[in-house]
């Protein structure tokens, strides 16, 4: 995982998948059209969504075993969470289809951080984590946009 301001994103890999995935992020403000839009075909793509920010026991968890996610706040914050495989319970078997094993919420949460608008988090394959999760006790709405990249493109 890395958790990081947008303009720092060239301290972490020069790779040719890395530079296109953060070139198109770069592009992106509050404005951005929702949809689903082709970087380099289905090897890196970029979705942009609206959503309202939800209690954290109402947040998908999730892992996947093919895409990294590159997540980044458009319009606000929200509260994100990674946890170790070992320590979850499986609600949901992959999908390959959605690339994705959901989870149980686990009792506690103990790696909890904020995402601001110019900050991103990326999780790799193997990495559960959870997002969209509300900063203050009233749901806000939230555009945010996931850059999915084929893990494979990442490695050296």
């Amino acid at each position: 995982m890395i958790f990081d301001s947008l303009p720092n994103w060239q301290r972490y890999s020069a790779l040719p998948a890395w530079k296109q995935a953060f070139d198109r992020l770069e592009t992106l403000g509050p404005e951005a059209e929702p949809g689903e839009y082709e970087i380099v075909g289905r090897d890196i793509y970029l979705i942009v969504f609206d959503t309202t920010t939800k209690a954290l026991l109402d947040t998908t968890l999730e892992a996947h075993q093919v895409y990294a996610d590159i997540h980044l706040p458009l319009t606000g914050p929200e509260v994100h969470a990674r946890f170790p495989l070992d320590a979850l319970t499986e609600k949901a078997p992959y999908d390959p289809a959605r690339d994705a094993t959901l989870y149980l919420h686990p009792d506690r949460f103990t790696a909890l951080f904020t995402l601001h608008p110019g900050h991103f988090a990326l999780y790799l394959p193997g990495e559960a984590h959870l997002s969209q999760g509300k900063i203050d006790p009233r749901p806000q709405p939230l555009r945010k946009a996931v850059v999915k990249v084929r893990a494979d493109l990442l490695r050296p």
